[in-house]
Protein backbone atom coordinates (compact mmCIF):
# COMPACT_ATOMS: atom_id res chain seq x y z
CA UNK A 1 0.00 0.00 0.00
CA UNK A 2 1.54 3.61 -1.07
CA UNK A 3 1.66 6.33 1.16
CA UNK A 4 -1.83 7.92 0.18
CA UNK A 5 -3.72 4.42 0.33
CA UNK A 6 -2.27 4.79 4.18
CA UNK A 7 -3.10 7.74 4.81
CA UNK A 8 -6.91 7.26 3.14
CA UNK A 9 -6.93 3.74 5.53
CA UNK A 10 -6.07 5.33 8.30
CA UNK A 11 -9.01 8.06 7.63
CA UNK A 12 -11.23 6.00 7.39
CA UNK A 13 -10.60 4.08 10.49
CA UNK A 14 -10.63 7.15 12.30
CA UNK A 15 -14.20 7.82 10.80
CA UNK A 16 -15.09 4.74 11.60
CA UNK A 17 -14.08 5.01 15.28
CA UNK A 18 -16.09 8.25 15.94
CA UNK A 19 -18.99 6.78 13.73
CA UNK A 20 -18.48 4.12 16.71
CA UNK A 21 -20.06 6.50 19.28
CA UNK A 22 -23.55 6.03 17.61
CA UNK A 23 -23.01 2.46 15.98
CA UNK A 24 -20.36 0.05 18.38
CA UNK A 25 -20.55 -2.73 16.38
CA UNK A 26 -18.19 -1.39 14.00
CA UNK A 27 -15.78 -1.22 16.72
CA UNK A 28 -13.85 -4.17 15.01
CA UNK A 29 -13.07 -1.93 12.09
CA UNK A 30 -11.03 0.93 13.48
CA UNK A 31 -9.43 -1.67 15.82
CA UNK A 32 -8.36 -3.74 12.11
CA UNK A 33 -7.42 -0.14 10.69
CA UNK A 34 -4.51 0.42 13.48
CA UNK A 35 -3.45 -3.12 14.09
CA UNK A 36 -2.56 -3.62 10.15
CA UNK A 37 -0.99 -0.01 9.95
CA UNK A 38 0.95 -0.09 13.02
CA UNK A 39 1.51 -4.14 12.45
CA UNK A 40 0.19 -4.96 15.77
CA UNK A 41 0.33 -8.74 16.31
CA UNK A 42 0.08 -9.58 19.29
CA UNK A 43 -0.55 -12.95 19.25
CA UNK A 44 2.19 -13.79 16.69
CA UNK A 45 4.99 -12.09 18.60
CA UNK A 46 3.89 -13.43 22.35
CA UNK A 47 3.20 -17.08 21.57
CA UNK A 48 6.19 -17.08 18.89
CA UNK A 49 5.94 -21.14 19.23
CA UNK A 50 2.44 -21.23 19.26
CA UNK A 51 1.19 -23.36 15.95
CA UNK A 52 -0.71 -20.61 13.83
CA UNK A 53 -3.91 -22.42 14.03
CA UNK A 54 -3.94 -22.05 18.15
CA UNK A 55 -2.89 -18.74 17.46
CA UNK A 56 -5.82 -18.50 14.85
CA UNK A 57 -7.98 -19.90 17.55
CA UNK A 58 -7.58 -17.22 20.59
CA UNK A 59 -7.29 -14.42 17.51
CA UNK A 60 -10.91 -15.24 16.60
CA UNK A 61 -12.22 -15.78 19.79
CA UNK A 62 -11.23 -12.26 20.63
CA UNK A 63 -12.40 -10.20 17.72
CA UNK A 64 -15.59 -11.95 17.42
CA UNK A 65 -15.63 -11.08 20.85
CA UNK A 66 -15.17 -7.25 20.16
CA UNK A 67 -17.81 -7.69 17.49
CA UNK A 68 -20.32 -9.59 19.58
CA UNK A 69 -20.05 -7.19 22.45
CA UNK A 70 -19.86 -4.36 19.83
CA UNK A 71 -23.44 -5.47 18.43
CA UNK A 72 -24.80 -6.23 22.11
CA UNK A 73 -24.39 -2.19 22.60
CA UNK A 74 -25.69 -1.28 19.41
CA UNK A 75 -28.84 -3.08 20.72
CA UNK A 76 -28.51 -1.62 23.94
CA UNK A 77 -28.33 1.90 23.54
CA UNK A 78 -31.10 2.27 21.12
CA UNK A 79 -32.92 -0.32 24.08
CA UNK A 80 -34.50 -2.88 21.16
CA UNK A 81 -37.38 -4.27 21.87
CA UNK A 82 -36.37 -7.34 19.31
CA UNK A 83 -32.55 -7.23 19.83
CA UNK A 84 -30.91 -9.04 16.81
CA UNK A 85 -28.40 -11.04 19.06
CA UNK A 86 -28.34 -14.69 20.27
CA UNK A 87 -29.37 -13.66 23.93
CA UNK A 88 -30.40 -10.01 24.63
CA UNK A 89 -28.49 -10.57 27.97
CA UNK A 90 -24.68 -9.68 27.60
CA UNK A 91 -22.53 -12.29 28.95
CA UNK A 92 -25.12 -15.40 27.59
CA UNK A 93 -24.94 -13.80 24.24
CA UNK A 94 -21.14 -14.33 24.38
CA UNK A 95 -21.18 -17.29 25.39
CA UNK A 96 -23.79 -18.77 22.91
CA UNK A 97 -21.76 -16.79 20.34
CA UNK A 98 -18.49 -19.07 20.68
CA UNK A 99 -20.22 -22.07 19.08
CA UNK A 100 -21.26 -19.54 16.01
CA UNK A 101 -17.83 -18.12 15.74
CA UNK A 102 -15.50 -21.14 16.10
CA UNK A 103 -17.35 -22.05 12.91
CA UNK A 104 -15.17 -19.02 10.99
CA UNK A 105 -12.19 -20.66 12.70
CA UNK A 106 -12.68 -24.27 11.61
CA UNK A 107 -13.57 -22.45 7.74
CA UNK A 108 -10.30 -20.61 8.00
CA UNK A 109 -8.37 -23.02 9.43
CA UNK A 110 -9.49 -25.38 6.56
CA UNK A 111 -8.95 -22.89 3.40
CA UNK A 112 -5.53 -21.01 4.75
CA UNK A 113 -3.87 -24.82 4.85
CA UNK A 114 -5.20 -25.21 1.22
CA UNK A 115 -4.48 -22.00 -0.23
CA UNK A 116 -2.86 -19.00 0.47
CA UNK A 117 -5.52 -15.56 1.31
CA UNK A 118 -4.43 -12.01 1.47
CA UNK A 119 -5.70 -10.01 3.73
CA UNK A 120 -7.91 -8.13 1.49
CA UNK A 121 -9.44 -11.76 0.48
CA UNK A 122 -10.54 -12.59 4.33
CA UNK A 123 -11.30 -9.13 4.62
CA UNK A 124 -14.10 -9.83 1.53
CA UNK A 125 -14.85 -13.04 1.71
CA UNK A 126 -15.81 -13.11 5.06
CA UNK A 127 -17.66 -9.46 4.38
CA UNK A 128 -19.64 -10.64 1.56
CA UNK A 129 -20.80 -13.80 3.62
CA UNK A 130 -22.26 -11.97 6.75
CA UNK A 131 -24.34 -9.58 4.46
CA UNK A 132 -25.70 -12.67 3.19
CA UNK A 133 -26.62 -14.14 6.65
CA UNK A 134 -26.80 -11.03 8.99
CA UNK A 135 -30.56 -11.72 10.82
CA UNK A 136 -30.85 -15.24 8.03
CA UNK A 137 -30.96 -13.34 5.18
CA UNK A 138 -32.85 -10.54 5.79
CA UNK A 139 -30.33 -7.98 5.68
CA UNK A 140 -29.44 -9.16 2.10
CA UNK A 141 -33.30 -8.93 1.76
CA UNK A 142 -33.92 -5.77 2.79
CA UNK A 143 -30.96 -4.14 1.41
CA UNK A 144 -31.97 -5.96 -2.24
CA UNK A 145 -35.94 -3.83 -1.45
CA UNK A 146 -34.50 -0.77 -0.83
CA UNK A 147 -31.66 -0.40 -3.91
CA UNK A 148 -29.76 1.95 -4.46
CA UNK A 149 -30.09 2.55 -0.83
CA UNK A 150 -29.65 -0.88 0.93
CA UNK A 151 -26.43 -0.85 -0.93
CA UNK A 152 -25.46 1.38 2.59
CA UNK A 153 -27.25 -1.34 4.53
CA UNK A 154 -24.83 -4.13 2.82
CA UNK A 155 -21.73 -1.60 3.71
CA UNK A 156 -22.48 -1.38 7.32
CA UNK A 157 -22.92 -5.01 7.93
CA UNK A 158 -19.72 -6.03 5.76
CA UNK A 159 -17.69 -3.55 7.19
CA UNK A 160 -18.43 -5.02 10.70
CA UNK A 161 -18.05 -8.75 9.62
CA UNK A 162 -14.80 -8.43 7.30
CA UNK A 163 -13.24 -6.60 9.72
CA UNK A 164 -13.27 -9.01 12.53
CA UNK A 165 -12.09 -11.58 10.37
CA UNK A 166 -9.35 -9.81 8.93
CA UNK A 167 -8.34 -8.10 12.33
CA UNK A 168 -7.72 -11.73 13.59
CA UNK A 169 -6.15 -12.84 10.90
CA UNK A 170 -3.46 -9.79 11.43
CA UNK A 171 -3.61 -10.57 15.35
CA UNK A 172 -2.16 -14.18 13.97
CA UNK A 173 0.21 -13.58 12.23
CA UNK A 174 -1.50 -12.59 9.01
CA UNK A 175 -0.36 -13.89 5.09
CA UNK A 176 3.52 -14.15 6.31
CA UNK A 177 2.51 -16.77 8.96
CA UNK A 178 0.01 -18.44 7.06
CA UNK A 179 1.27 -18.13 3.39
CA UNK A 180 3.92 -21.32 4.03
CA UNK A 181 1.87 -23.45 5.43
CA UNK A 182 -0.35 -23.43 2.23
CA UNK A 183 -0.34 -26.26 0.26
CA UNK A 184 1.74 -25.04 -2.91
CA UNK A 185 -0.64 -23.72 -5.95
CA UNK A 186 -0.03 -22.10 -9.15
CA UNK A 187 -0.57 -18.64 -9.82
CA UNK A 188 -3.85 -17.74 -10.23
CA UNK A 189 -4.11 -16.91 -13.58
CA UNK A 190 -2.58 -20.22 -14.68
CA UNK A 191 -5.06 -22.21 -12.48
CA UNK A 192 -8.13 -23.21 -14.19
CA UNK A 193 -11.52 -21.57 -14.00
CA UNK A 194 -12.91 -23.83 -11.41
CA UNK A 195 -10.34 -23.74 -9.18
CA UNK A 196 -10.16 -20.13 -9.22
CA UNK A 197 -13.82 -20.01 -8.05
CA UNK A 198 -13.13 -22.48 -5.73
CA UNK A 199 -10.92 -20.43 -3.23
CA UNK A 200 -13.62 -17.53 -3.05
CA UNK A 201 -16.61 -20.15 -3.19
CA UNK A 202 -15.70 -22.98 -0.91
CA UNK A 203 -14.52 -20.40 2.61
CA UNK A 204 -18.48 -19.36 1.37
CA UNK A 205 -19.81 -22.72 2.07
CA UNK A 206 -17.64 -23.50 4.54
CA UNK A 207 -19.05 -20.57 6.92
CA UNK A 208 -22.14 -20.98 5.64
CA UNK A 209 -22.62 -24.84 6.97
CA UNK A 210 -19.69 -24.96 9.91
CA UNK A 211 -21.11 -21.56 11.67
CA UNK A 212 -24.74 -23.07 11.50
CA UNK A 213 -23.62 -26.72 12.56
CA UNK A 214 -21.18 -25.77 15.21
CA UNK A 215 -23.88 -23.10 16.97
CA UNK A 216 -26.37 -26.19 16.88
CA UNK A 217 -24.03 -28.11 18.72
CA UNK A 218 -22.46 -25.73 21.24
CA UNK A 219 -26.03 -24.90 22.36
CA UNK A 220 -27.32 -28.55 23.07
CA UNK A 221 -25.66 -28.72 25.80
CA UNK A 222 -26.21 -25.82 27.01
CA UNK A 223 -29.55 -25.75 26.82
CA UNK A 224 -29.87 -29.18 27.80
CA UNK A 225 -27.89 -28.02 31.34
CA UNK A 226 -29.93 -25.35 31.63
CA UNK A 227 -26.83 -22.99 31.52
CA UNK A 228 -28.79 -20.04 30.00
CA UNK A 229 -30.61 -17.59 32.09
CA UNK A 230 -34.27 -16.74 29.91
CA UNK A 231 -33.99 -14.14 27.76
CA UNK A 232 -35.54 -10.71 30.05
CA UNK A 233 -36.48 -7.39 28.35
CA UNK A 234 -36.05 -4.60 28.38
CA UNK A 235 -32.42 -4.82 28.18
CA UNK A 236 -31.59 -1.92 30.05
CA UNK A 237 -33.51 -3.26 32.81
CA UNK A 238 -31.58 -6.57 32.60
CA UNK A 239 -27.94 -6.18 30.75
CA UNK A 240 -25.93 -8.83 31.99
CA UNK A 241 -27.46 -12.38 32.75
Amino acid sequence: MNRRGRWLFGLSGVAVALACLDSPVLLPYPLFVASALFGWRPFDARSPNARPWLRLLVATLLATGVLETGAWAHNFVRDAAEPALFHPQLFADLLIAVGFYLGWWLTWRWRLRRDRYSLAEVFWITATYGVLIEQRGAIFLQGLATLPLGLALWAFVALSYGSTMALAYVWAGGSDAFAPLARASSPRDARPLVARLAKYLLPWLGLFIASVALIVLWNWPLEALDLLPPKRLPMRAHPFW
